[in-house]
């Protein structure tokens, strides 16, 4: 399970974690998110998979190789995922320094 939450300083945090090393992502720059594809380039399950970028390779090698295998700048996936539940980044930030985590 990729996203997880953790307790630190007193606060439930999300964060996410290598399917490879199972350890956390903790900088976007370090990490990537992975699917599988169909030969047409349609999502195969629609899974999606995080691994740190020293980790692809390995985690790739062990489901298939690099073959059926796209992937994205974890950077990117907030904007992308923001986007698609048409969020108001406004609200989100404000909502979220009410609730304690930023």
């Amino acid at each position: 399970m990729p996203l997880e939450i953790k307790y630190e300083a007193g606060l439930n945090m999300p964060v996410v974690v290598c399917d490879q090393c199972y350890e956390e992502i903790a900088d976007a720059g370090d990490g990537i998110y992975e699917w599988l594809v169909e030969e047409d380039g349609r999502p195969w399950d629609g899974r999606m998979y995080f691994t740190h970028k020293r980790c692809c390779h390995a985690f790739e090698q062990a489901r298939g190789g690099r073959r059926r295998w796209c992937w994205g700048p974890l950077e990117c996936l907030p904007i992308y995922l923001g986007n698609n539940l048409r969020l108001s980044w406004k609200e989100a930030r404000a909502l979220a320094y009410r609730m304690g985590r930023m």
